[in-house]
């Protein structure tokens, strides 16, 4: 049986043209270290007359794939135009060698078509829905969306759900800026509501692109609120970003340690720990994403990943 891949294995999710020629070369060889996950994108980095291009450069990667052990590869999904062109894309030769799609463009319209994709795909793909329609902006549509979700036949399907800030900028017409974090304009409320929707649900989000890239002062900052409101990830656009996100994904020691204890069975229901309040009632779930997130990316100071961390999440 395949191992169950987390959510918090993606990290840093590099998006990349599917007209690039060094591909395999970032999927085989390593050419990007620590990459964690990439998306061969055949939507909006690409241009509609460079599309025919993208598919035949895709094609030729899959055949590669297809006879190559990837080992320690990053993740790689693949981001279709649309719905037709995923059916399409289910139907070239290797693509079983890929870890699933991002879905763009989902909301309660493209709801059925999406899921048609979904069921005509081999079992072991992943599918990363991402929102950022203007329906997103509006929360009965996004609780009548989280409610299609729970559907059995998709739900099990879903890494992560992608949320999409330039296009959820683009329907109120803006742009990020590069001195503020997303939070210091209206897209901090729509990340505040999808997640206050769809994680009591059951679902894992990833925090949307900061599209600045030579100075990481502010990615910095935004990556921490991200961290806030629970996301596990983040799409970057540029190789520079990688290191800057997985840095801010180790654990700090002290939380590993109180996440140790807060799933220690023998613990009281109550007890202090380094100054503050430990219930384990109230922050098994907490307790729970820190040790996952500290299997993937360690922690900061001393404390390491042991075999009681393992068993303390098991």
């Amino acid at each position: 049986m395949t191992t169950r891949i987390s959510p918090y294995q993606l990290g840093a999710t590099l998006y990349m043209p599917a007209t690039r020629s060094d591909l395999l070369d970032v999927i085989l060889n390593q050419k990007i270290p620590d990459l964690r996950s990439m998306v061969v994108c055949l939507e909006d980095a690409v241009r509609e007359d460079e599309v025919a291009a993208g598919l035949a450069n895709l094609q030729q990667c899959l055949h590669t794939l297809r006879q190559q052990d990837r080992g320690a590869s990053p993740l790689v999904f693949i981001r279709p135009r649309h719905p037709m062109m995923a059916l399409e894309l289910l139907a070239m030769t290797g693509i079983e060698a890929i870890d699933g799609f991002v879905l763009p463009k989902f909301d309660n319209h493209s709801f059925a078509a999406w899921y048609a994709v979904v069921q005509a795909a081999p079992p072991h793909m992943l599918f990363m829905p991402t929102l950022e329609t203007a329906q997103m902006l509006d929360a009965l549509a996004v609780r009548e969306l989280c409610a299609r979700l729970q559907d059995e036949g998709i739900k099990a399907r879903i890494l992560a759900l992608r949320i999409g800030g330039n296009d959820l900028l683009s329907c109120l017409r803006l742009r990020t800026h590069h001195a503020h974090t997303l939070y210091d304009g209206p897209l901090g409320y729509v990340v505040a509501m999808l997640v206050t929707h769809f994680v009591p649900a059951g679902f894992h989000l990833t925090a949307p692109v900061f599209e600045y890239f030579q100075d990481h002062t502010v990615l910095q900052a935004e990556f921490q609120r991200d961290l806030l409101h629970g996301l596990v990830g983040k799409t970057v656009i540029h190789p520079s970003q990688i290191a800057v996100i997985h840095q801010a994904l180790k654990v700090n020691s002290h939380d590993y340690e109180a996440a140790l204890r807060i799933l220690d069975d023998t613990m009281p229901a109550v007890f202090q720990f380094e100054g503050a309040m430990c219930e384990p009632a109230t922050h098994h779930h907490w307790a729970v994403q820190v040790i996952e997130r500290a299997k993937h990316f360690g922690c900061h100071l001393h404390a390491v990943i042991t075999e009681e961390a393992s068993a303390a999440f098991s």
